[in-house]
């Protein structure tokens, strides 16, 4: 075999055979339709929101993620709905994942004070390889290299599937917690040839708001909200423990991230960010704390929120606080 197609495809091997694990977030409570289809529609009012996440930037072979998601919870069916769009991107777009995510949730309550949501995700998503950004030994030309190669492309680099997932959450208006199961069909993504599964992703998270200071200005309250994610997929376990402080309109907090069974430390996470009421912005980064070092970058992620409509409305609404 060519030494360039070797090389090319043991990278493709180790993209699609090491489990394929998951995009994580850090902030598990910016991204909580990822989190969970049962938080579809959990807030008190529409809300449009973006995520941006660069993981490692400075080790050239760029992770970097993409979210947009709409939802909104309709009070007469008890129900929530959402839609999330994501772009996932390696090694500086070789490699891409395209996401189109539709969420529905339906709330019942237990108790005056316990509520709980049962939730369904339905996926379309897309695996591709950029083979322009491919080069074979025939295809260098003696000057430079060009997109011209007798090699076949297997598969042509891209890959189509259907995927569905669901989750469960408790809640009232100070804590929350809930389990999601993602690929339960477990599809098959592979790009080149044989057979690639998607293993089940498990998740259990929680989360808890804790008064600190209450004001007669409920704008200046200061609150305490620590959460947690345990995730597992495949061989691979993560914990991550988020703490957040807000008073009045702003939030910032740290937090750390374990992995492969809690043994192996892989990030500490500092956070801030500013609530205007109408709109939220949040930005974390990572500080690698692994073997790696900071020669990484660590990682940047920023997300902002726009709560569409947000007025106080004289019905009683029981969802999730927004503080979540």
């Amino acid at each position: 075999m060519i030494k360039k197609i070797l090389l090319i495809f043991g990278f493709l091997s180790l993209i699609m055979n090491c489990f394929s694990q998951d995009v994580s977030f850090s902030q598990i409570n910016s991204s909580i339709l990822y989190l969970n289809p049962a938080f579809a529609g959990s807030r008190k009012c529409p809300e449009l929101s973006m995520t941006y996440r660069n993981h490692w930037p400075s080790l050239g072979s760029q992770y970097v993620t993409s979210v947009v998601t709409y939802e909104q919870y309709i009070r007469d069916l008890k129900s929530g709905f959402g839609i999330l769009l994501m772009n996932d991107r390696s090694a500086n777009g070789i490699y891409s994942l395209n996401s189109f995510n539709i969420y529905y949730s339906n709330q019942q309550k237990l108790t005056n004070n316990l509520n709980i949501k049962f939730g369904l995700e339905f996926s379309y998503k897309q695996n591709f390889i950029d083979s322009k950004k491919l080069f074979f030994e025939d295809s260098f030309n003696g000057v430079t290299f060009t997109n011209n190669t007798s090699e076949s492309y297997l598969n042509n680099f891209k890959v189509h599937y259907f995927d569905v997932g669901t989750g469960i959450l408790l809640f009232n208006d100070k804590w929350f917690a809930g389990f999601s199961a993602s690929h339960i069909n477990q599809p098959n993504q592979t790009l080149i040839y044989g057979e690639s599964y998607l293993p089940i992703k498990y998740n259990i998270h929680g989360g808890v708001i804790i008064p600190l200071d209450k004001s007669t200005d409920r704008y200046e309250d200061v609150t305490y909200t620590p959460s947690i994610s345990i995730l597992r997929q495949g061989q691979f376990t993560q914990l991550t423990l988020n703490n957040n402080i807000r008073k009045g309109k702003f939030l910032f907090g740290g937090g750390l991230r374990l992995v492969d069974g809690y043994s192996y430390r892989d990030a500490l996470l500092l956070n801030m960010g500013v609530d205007t009421g109408e709109l939220l912005f949040f930005y974390n980064y990572d500080i690698t704390i692994s073997q790696l070092g900071p020669t990484t970058g660590g990682a940047h992620e920023i997300s902002v929120v726009i709560k569409i409509n947000n007025k106080t409305s004289g019905k009683k609404i029981t969802v999730p606080s927004c503080s979540f």
